[in-house]
């Protein structure tokens, strides 16, 4: 009965809401039980009586603090409130029941204690406190808050209790508890300053206010924290879900095809828990069969009334089908409603999670063995590699061993392994028996859409239904028959055609299949060909092509006498299910087969003509390798040319060409020989994109291919292949970005992942530009925002949108490794530096032996060695073991600290390591960055360059600038025999592309260029000139280097091949082009030189433009610049060069 007691109610609310958390009557009359804290004693003598003989007692001595503040509070409120023995009791009663249960455990029981101890010290001691306060309504208030701080405590405990499998995750879930006691104990603390005689009720209205706000915060932000953790990892690891696959089929299902089955005697047995009979239920059936969509019916069906995980295992993506994969994507199912089990996850190794079959299983049961009845449904065994479908098939039968309400459907052809697998303890139900019915249905449906699409007139209907009608019972028990027929006549175009195909239906599916590849082999030469080739290239490809790269694919000619050039424009999309027959489809963009069956089919040798796989998957890598050959993967294409290439569609093939052509080249080796025509096209590839700056990352003392033939023929093309296949397994990749591409690209020995990371980089900013979208999407399809992680899968099969592809990138890997080569975490990481830090600090300090290595062997660590060491000599504070440990001397670099930098400096050190020069630079300390130019690695000053240009002290790009004064204008380069032009080198098109539309940046640059005009000959001020109309199109500079003398129609004037620099800008059309087109011409450059390509320079586009720019046209500035160009050819003539008076100033 309620009271109008305010502090009484709250005593009530606080029990009713204690109650409505539980959730179990039965449970809360047992606590009731417990009406004293003799009850309580009774329990732990109990539980002593039980432990004494293990010597576990001392977990017990630890809860006496909560148990003398607990009785003080009783007795407090019975004094001062005569509160119900209800009430009291439920400050007894559990405490009673979470020992019984902790003590089922002993480690369990000590944690527990540990808990219920820093409680009671958390407490106040309440018969003190009675002693200063009165018996106000704001102290009886308090008293109350503390009630329900109590019950929340004891709430959260229950709920820990009551997972169905705290005893299995116990380690790992507990921890997690402590936070949220964390929030309890905090309350207390709080609260503890109420009980005073100065309290008010607006004190007590406003702490139970802040005391629910800080529940509400801590529950949601730690519900997200740990959401995020899970999503993390579940990105890191990409398992197959599913769920897309499920979808498509049921997108693609006649209703009413799967009735038959969920009347199933053996299905409703299978599908009822309260019987045992069926445990493992076998759909299995010839191929065509419909067993797949079956699958999915049953899988919709069987979630509708338990929890369901399920897989299908489909032919087009066989080469990353396995045993581990199923059973990974099994187990991330089973977590995703489940946030204990996430936790799990969170927790296990992931190093483990990413390959150790064991492992996965061991999880996976840890889920199903407390989680009730778990329905577990696998389409496509057969399509799985005969090895690990007996190997996924054993682990299932571990799992159903252990795991008493577990149940399996599998769905697969009757071969003969999983037969001898499955005919003792599964029971099977024939689909091919059972599905005459659905057929017809599937029919009927398919040819009432189809004939009123086509407006049939009644007579024509009537005769076609009735050639027809015999169609389901020919199928035999198979849907792929009948569907291939449907499809067929879908195809067709005349009622003559139709009615032939229909008065001689195939006997069979095979006969299906020949009817059709017959009539591809019947097509005229160029049709047949590119048909044949369709089909074996996706009987081959690695992954998927989509129909976009599959159309450009087929455009590339890989003859070996044609030399690469531009590829040709696609202007049309390819109907490729029209061409080749109903045999293929379009799912999700990629081209794949209806069913695995055509795989079999087409690549049999028992059928006439048919293809070789082989020998298809051998024109598919030199499709890719000539691909890859020709002009895109020129370094030399500016931004804007990529952007072009981009929109032309020119890029659909190249990520994918990039990726794949080692796995393809791998999988074509014979280990013997090698066709001439491979071998001329790495060669070719070589030549044009080999990267001059590859750095070979380890090396290996066994190569990673072999074939001898490549390597006798071709040297230099087997060590290439060799350095590929290192670069595409290196351990980091998965952590190569756009951001981070300076510490990798270099680790390709050609020029294809410098080119990826300018593409995909161009890519995005057309993206972002509306007015693009529509031409982007028809060259690259709906997927075009890609992930930035170069070796992630989604960096070439994006995402929809770019909200998609930000929450992806957020999960994605972990960037703080452990520098211990052999550990773990070497390629897990972590998430942040202090969670490594930390790992370092508890793993890898070095024991007080370690710590003591003289200063010899220190010289001979390298920087994995050297961190964990520092970490313990600045621990144990020995600041002269430090000072050997060269790893910190970045850290004093960009601290500004010369003395530390110089006193980390390894004593024979020749040059300055970039990044410290850096550092100095930006530092502005004018004795540091003396110090440390003076000590500049000359390879290093291309990059050194853009740092001086973008700092803000004049004086710090003045000590620049003297240093390179001084330098030689060859230098030697560090990793080949032969020398290098620094001034080439330095002002390279980066260079110009980096300091486009800043002032400062140009100014200093001409600057330095007027200092150095001494040293630089003419042809290299041309190709500065040519390479300022590839970058930046910087008038200004343009003036200025033909002021110091550059030959205005270089490369022309010396004889050498190339375009000019009013030929480059020619092609442009923006802005900074037409006024460098000005500048040139009325300097007396050549408009008339001679074409490149097709077009004059004339009728180049930025040329058309130009007037919208600069107000004249082409013709006109032409006429203008006449008199300029014979003042240069009269020069030219003399062979007297024009140079500024300026430079001679400089240079007197």
């Amino acid at each position: 009965m309620s009271t109008d007691n305010p502090a009484e109610q709250s005593f009530e609310q606080a029990q009713q809401k204690f109650l409505k958390n539980l959730g179990d009557p039965g449970l809360y009359k047992e606590i009731l039980t417990a009406k004293t804290i003799d009850e309580v004693y009774k329990a732990t003598s109990e539980i002593q009586a039980k432990m004494a003989p293990q010597g576990k007692l001392r977990h017990l001595a630890k809860i006496k603090p909560l148990l003398d503040r607990l009785s003080e509070y009783a007795l407090v409120i019975e004094v001062f409130m005569q509160v119900k023995p209800d009430v009291i009791a439920l400050i007894w009663g559990p405490i009673k029941i979470i020992l019984l249960w902790s003590s089922q455990i002993s480690n369990v029981l000590e944690k527990v204690a540990d808990t219920l101890e820093s409680v009671g010290h958390a407490l106040p001691q309440f018969a003190a406190l009675a002693q200063t306060f009165d018996t106000s309504d704001a102290v009886k208030d308090a008293l109350a808050l503390f009630y329900l701080d109590i019950l929340d405590f004891y709430r959260i405990i229950f709920d820990f209790f009551r997972k169905t499998r705290w005893k299995q995750v116990f380690d790992v879930i507990w921890p997690g508890q402590q936070k949220k006691f964390g929030v309890v104990l905090d309350n207390f603390e709080k609260h503890s300053s109420l009980l005073r005689s100065e309290v008010t009720l607006l004190d007590i209205k406003e702490a139970r206010e802040d005391r629910l706000r800080s529940s509400e915060h801590f529950s949601k932000t730690e519900t997200f924290q740990e959401l995020q953790k899970y999503l993390g990892l579940k990105s890191r690891l990409s398992p197959s879900m599913y769920d897309d696959r499920l979808d498509w089929l049921r997108n693609r299902s006649v209703s009413g095809c799967a009735t038959w089955l969920f009347r199933d005697e053996k299905f409703c047995e299978w599908l009822d828990t309260s019987k045992s009979t069926v445990v493992w239920l076998w759909l299995q059936g010839i191929p065509g069969a419909g067993k797949t969509y079956l699958t999915a019916a049953a899988i919709e069906h069987t979630r509708e009334r338990h929890r369901t995980l399920f897989a299908f295992a489909a032919h087009a993506n066989k080469s990353s089908l396995s045993a581990f994969s199923i059973l990974q994507s099994l187990m991330f199912q089973a977590a995703e409603d489940d946030e204990d089990f996430q936790a799990l996850l969170v927790e296990s190794k992931e190093r483990e999670l990413r390959g150790n079959t064991g492992y996965v299983v061991g999880l996976l049961k840890t889920f199903l063995v407390t989680s009730g009845s778990i329905y577990i449904i696998v389409d496509g065994l057969d399509e799985i590699e005969e090895c690990e479908r007996q190997i996924f098939l054993h682990r299932l039968n571990e799992l159903s061993k252990e795991c008493g309400d577990l149940r399996l459907l599998i769905s697969s052809r009757s071969e003969d392994d999983i037969s001898r697998k499955l005919q003792d303890k599964a029971t099977s139900i024939r689909v091919d028996d059972m599905n005459s019915g659905s057929i017809q249905t599937y029919v009927d449906r398919r040819c009432q859409d189809w004939m009123a699409s086509r407006h049939f007139n009644p007579d024509t209907k009537g005769e076609l239904l009735e050639f027809i009608s015999p169609l389901s019972a020919n199928a035999n028990g198979m849907f792929l028959y009948a569907r291939i027929i449907l499809d067929n006549l879908e195809q067709m175009s005349s009622i003559e055609e139709i009615r032939r195909e229909l008065k001689a239906l195939p006997n069979d599916l095979a006969g299906a299949y020949h009817r059709i590849f017959s009539r591809i082999n019947e097509l005229r030469p160029q049709l047949r060909i590119k048909c044949r080739k369709i089909l074996g290239w996706i009987g081959c490809a690695p992954i998927p092509l989509t129909a976009l790269e599959m159309e450009q694919a087929l455009s590339i000619d890989p003859s070996p006498d044609r030399e690469p050039s531009e590829l040709p424009q696609l202007v049309t999309n390819v109907s490729f299910v029209k061409m080749c027959g109903p045999i293929i489809e379009v799912v999700d963009e990629k081209l794949q087969f209806v069913h695995f069956t055509v795989h079999e089919y087409i690549f049999s040798s028992e059928i006439r003509h048919c293809i070789d796989k082989a020998l298809t998957a051998e024109k598919l890598t030199l499709t890719l390798l000539a691909y890859l050959g020709s002009s895109l993967m020129d370094v030399e294409l500016d931004d804007e040319d990529i952007q072009e290439n981009i929109l032309a569609g020119k890029y659909r093939l190249f990520e994918y060409a990039s990726f794949f052509w080692p796995t393809l080249f791998h999988q074509t080796n014979n280990q013997e020989r090698r066709s001439e025509h491979v071998v001329k096209l790495l060669d070719g590839l070589m030549q044009r994109g080999r990267n001059y700056r590859f750095k070979s990352a380890t090396d290996h003392s066994e190569p990673l291919y072999k074939n001898p033939h490549l390597q006798k023929t071709s040297p230099e093309a087997f060590a290439m292949v060799c350095e590929t296949f290192q670069f595409h397994l290196d351990d980091k990749r998965f952590d190569w970005n756009w951001s981070n591409s300076e510490t990798w690209v270099d680790l390709d020995p050609l020029t294809t992942s410098q080119m990826l990371v300018r593409i995909q980089e161009q890519h995005e900013v057309l993206v972002l530009n509306p007015g693009r979208v529509a031409s982007l999407h028809s060259h690259y399809g709906a997927r075009l925002f890609r992930c930035r992680f170069a070796f992630c899968e989604h960096s070439y099969r994006g995402f929809q949108t770019s909200g998609d592809r930000e929450d992806h990138i957020k999960t994605h890997g972990k960037p703080w490794k452990c520098s211990i080569p052999n550990c773990d975490f070497s390629t897990i990481g972590f998430s942040t530096m202090a969670t490594r830090d930390h790992h370092w600090l508890k793993l890898h300090l070095p024991n007080p032996s370690q710590l003591k290595t003289g200063p010899d062997d220190f010289d001979n660590l390298d920087v994995a060695e050297a961190q964990p060491i520092l970490f313990g000599l600045v621990i144990e504070g020995d600041a002269d073991g430090a000072r050997l440990i060269a790893s910190a001397r970045s850290l004093a670099a960009k601290e500004g600290s010369l003395a530390l930098t110089q006193l980390l400096a390894p004593v024979d050190e020749t040059y300055t390591p970039r990044i410290i020069v850096a550092s100095a630079i930006q530092s502005e300390d004018a004795d540091f960055a003396k110090w440390a130019i003076s000590m500049a690695q000359p390879e290093d000053c291309a990059k050194i360059m853009k740092v001086a240009l973008g700092s803000k002290s004049e004086e710090m790009y003045a000590l620049w600038e003297a240093y390179l004064l001084e330098m030689p204008r060859m230098v030697p380069r560090s990793s080949q025999h032969d020398d290098k032009d620094l001034f080439e080198d330095l002002f390279n098109r980066t260079l110009f592309s980096c300091i486009k539309n800043d002032p400062l940046k140009e100014a200093r640059v001409k600057h330095t260029l007027r200092k150095l005009a001494d040293k630089m000959k003419r042809p290299l001020l041309g190709s500065l000139l040519v390479g300022i109309a590839k970058s930046s199109c910087s008038a200004p500079l343009a003036e200025e280097l033909l002021a110091l003398g550059a030959p205005i129609d270089y490369p022309r004037d010396f004889k050498k091949t190339g375009m000019t620099a009013l030929q480059i800008a020619a092609k442009k059309t923006t802005r900074e082009a037409a006024l460098l087109m000005q500048c040139l011409i009325l300097k007396g450059a050549r408009p008339d030189s001679e074409s490149w390509g097709y077009l004059s320079m004339a009728q180049e586009k930025g040329a058309v433009g130009i007037a919208k720019w600069v107000g004249r046209t082409w013709e006109e500035l032409v006429d203008s610049g006449s008199q300029a160009r014979s003042e240069l050819e009269l020069r030219r003539r003399a062979n007297q060069p024009l140079v500024n008076p300026r430079a001679r100033n400089v240079r007197r």
